[in-house]
């Protein structure tokens, strides 16, 4: 066991300028070195102190001359399956039974550890490593292993995973890096401060830190955080879907950086793939009508199939169906049916669209990773401030009577359907203008769609508006061709 001497001096100054030193020894003893097994008098007991990186899942085994096993054959036997500690994420101990040992074999005659899921143990320069050790009954002792082979493992020497990967080009400086979870699932692979890396593997000619994310585990909605065995962490990345690989750059400021997209998804027909600028995530739902109403489901329709990344922005799809190929369908976005976005109109089921949605707007992107000037969900730990919309319209129309506006998006404005009477709105004069004028409480960025009425089946197509701040002004003519800004609108911010 190793120990460090500490020396506690305490000087006392006499007269004569003479002095005592009085000294007092104390052991210190590492973490990953405390004993976590308790002896027992007809075992030897193995506590391995397992290579950083090593999951909390895994499985470790030990082999050699002793039981007459080796790397490949040792994870088929339960009884020699390392246990690991309950109270340290480094140790994991084994009772070994001398009357179980073959051919009169000890363990000085040789013995090693093999990790399931990232090889056989290996030196720091990458050789295989034999312990040996003569050891009695009722003893304990602690074994290193410094790396699995999975560290030394290049592109060429494909690891089996389980699952979707987590690779980490880690420069962050955390001496143990650790990764915890929480979304769909809170605790994800490990209560906090999380799982460790499952071990090094060595992508295109990058080293990377990898987390098996568990077959399992496929398709949930996670938020990443790492940190340094909880000792300090960085923001929250994500949310993550694991419905593919996904590779991250920490550097040494802390900001992670998403730098590749492993996308192996085979996709059934045309895509929709949608920027979410609104923030519903894997609440988003897309339905459709047109050629086929209801297609891939009645209201609110189909649900996201995953996400994808296009250099710097991850979307996410709705898979079309091969079998619905050349179908003209209209398609309306909601958040599960209680808030939607006006109809993307005449999307042709025969190649794949890239869509940004917004408040009140969806728009359609020529290049899915140079979208242009547009400003994707970003949730903010800080609440939104309240908005108000001032609300003025001009009244043109002489076929939608008695007029009524409608309002939804975020959460519904005037009640509702047929929404608020024109007629029950006030009037001012604006720059020798009669317009009626209303309001629209919310929060800032809160986006809703108007729609103009009859009171019962004319409409006009929906408006969209937007709280781009806590105090804003539409000025809208209505007329029966549509709803257009009004020009007092321009005059009045002059004013």
């Amino acid at each position: 066991m190793k120990t460090i001497t500490k020396i506690l001096c305490t000087l006392y100054i006499v007269t004569l300028s003479l002095f005592l030193a009085s000294c007092q020894n104390s052991d210190l003893e590492f973490d990953h070195e405390t004993a976590q097994f308790d002896l027992r008098d007809n075992a030897i007991l193995i506590e391995l102190i397992a290579p950083t990186g090593t999951a909390i899942d895994d499985e470790l085994y030990i082999f050699g001359a002793f039981n007459g096993l080796d790397e490949n054959t040792a994870p088929e036997q339960l009884k020699y399956k390392l246990e690991k500690a309950q109270f340290s994420d480094l140790k994991w101990g084994i009772y070994l039974y001398p009357n179980n040992f073959v051919g009169g074999k000890t363990l000085a005659d040789g013995f090693s550890f093999v990790s399931k899921k990232a090889g056989a143990e290996r030196d720091i320069n990458g050789q295989p490593v034999v312990h040996t050790l003569n050891a009695e009954t009722g003893t304990r002792h602690n074994i290193w292993a410094d790396r699995w082979a999975s560290y030394f493992s290049t592109s060429d020497e494909k690891i089996q995973h389980n699952g979707y990967v987590v690779y980490v080009l880690d420069e962050s400086g955390f001496a143990d890096l650790h990764l915890y979870m929480y979304g769909d699932v809170n605790d994800l692979n490990g209560g906090w401060p999380g799982m460790k890396p499952t071990g090094v593997e060595t992508v295109n000619g990058t080293e990377y830190s990898y987390f098996d994310m568990g077959k399992e585990n496929n398709g949930l909605r996670e938020t990443l955080i790492f940190n340094d065995n909880g000792e300090s962490q960085l923001a929250d990345y994500g949310p993550v879907v694991f419905d593919d690989n996904i590779y991250l750059h920490i550097l040494s400021d802390g900001t992670i950086e998403k730098i590749a997209s492993s996308s192996t998804q085979e996709h059934d027909g045309a895509v929709v793939y949608v920027l979410d600028g609104i923030g519903w995530g894997m609440n988003t739902t897309l339905y459709m009508w047109g050629d086929v109403n209801d297609l891939n489901g009645g209201w609110p329709g189909m649900k996201v199939g995953g996400s994808a990344t296009f250099g710097d922005y991850t979307y996410l799809y709705f898979d079309m169906g091969k079998s619905n190929a050349g179908l003209s369908e209209h398609l309306i976005f909601s958040n599960g049916g209680a808030s939607q976005l006006p109809d993307y109109d005449g999307y042709n089921l025969d190649k794949d669209i890239y869509l940004y949605i917004a408040a009140g707007a969806v728009t359609e992107i020529a290049d899915p990773a140079a979208p242009g000037d547009v400003e994707w969900f970003n949730p903010s730990s800080e609440p939104k401030p309240d908005a108000l919309i001032d609300l003025y319209f001009y009244n043109a129309t002489d076929t939608l009577a008695p007029l009524h506006v409608y309002a939804w998006g975020s959460g519904e404005a005037f009640g509702g359907w047929p929404g608020q009477a024109f007629e029950k709105m006030d009037t001012v004069t604006i720059l020798g203008l009669e317009l009626l004028h209303t309001t629209v409480s919310g929060k800032v960025d809160d986006g809703w769609s108007l729609i103009f009425n009859d009171g019962a089946d004319l409409k006009l197509p929906d408006y969209g508006i937007s709280a781009t701040d806590s105090i804003c002004s539409y000025y809208l003519k209505i007329a029966d061709s549509g709803v257009t800004p009004l020009q007092v609108a321009a005059q009045v911010q002059q004013r």
